[in-house]
């Protein structure tokens, strides 16, 4: 009986001991990305606007009177620079905006994401 017993006892340390874990998503697979519903209200302003911000008007470059072409401070111009296809040219395919170097791969996802269900402001 004690045998069996110490066997029991191991059995349900390994099953309490591997039962429940927490970890972070992204360290166990890389490149998964939480892009959101581009179609649902809000997302220029909560997503796509905060992205622009720090990416695009930092350093004085999309600003007004900034050095880049366009002030994307403004959905407007932003939304132009899109619909003639320049804004993706740059960040998507040419990978030349922004100056600081290429966007992180969750960023451009979301930004895709984006463009592709109309780029609105919504």
């Amino acid at each position: 009986m004690p045998r069996r017993a110490a066997y029991l006892l191991l059995l349900s340390l390994l099953m309490a001991g591997t039962g429940c874990y927490y970890d972070n998503e992204e360290a166990l697979y890389p490149g998964v990305c939480e892009v959101g519903e581009p179609a649902l209200p809000g997302y220029w302003a909560t997503t796509v606007q905060p992205l622009i911000m720090t990416r695009c008007a930092v350093a004085g470059c999309h600003v007004a009177g900034g050095t880049g072409t366009g002030d994307f401070t403004q959905y407007a111009n932003v939304k132009s620079a899109v619909d003639n296809g320049t804004f993706q040219y740059q960040v998507f395919t040419a990978r030349t905006m922004p100056t600081t170097g290429p966007l992180p791969a969750c960023e451009i996802q979301k930004l895709e994401a984006w463009v592709h269900e109309g780029a609105s402001d919504q």
